[in-house]
């Protein structure tokens, strides 16, 4: 990848929840991140999703990012056990299926195979 993807935050405002939903569909796991904040971050480099908004300054807007899966039909099965609901069926764009879910703040979350 030419430019990777090096930061990216989904704000929302129970951080501790979104952290756990991320845990269960994606099977991330969290360390405190370095700094002041002390807040998660996905191991070994990436930010935690999941930042609280409450103090954050700025309304709690958010980017859609997509995050490969092994099996797209057991990741929807899962996303749906755990609440959410598909906001873009699986839909096929060349070699890759995509699929769109929320998170338990409504935040998409795509996924691709």
């Amino acid at each position: 990848m030419e430019k990777p993807v090096v930061w990216f935050e989904i704000l929302g405002q129970h951080g501790d929840s979104l952290q756990g939903f991320y845990a269960e569909l994606l099977g991330w796991t969290f360390a405190p991140a370095p700094g002041p904040s002390k807040r998660p971050r996905r191991r070994p480099r990436w930010p935690f999703p999941g930042r609280d908004a409450r103090s954050a300054p700025a309304p709690p807007w958010w980017v859609t990012f997509y995050t490969r899966v092994p099996d797209l039909d057991a990741a929807l099965a899962r996303a749906r056990r755990m609440g959410s609901r598909v906001l873009v069926p699986p839909t096929r764009h060349g070699e890759t299926t995509i699929a769109v879910v929320s998170d338990p703040q409504g935040h998409p979350i795509g996924l691709c195979t």
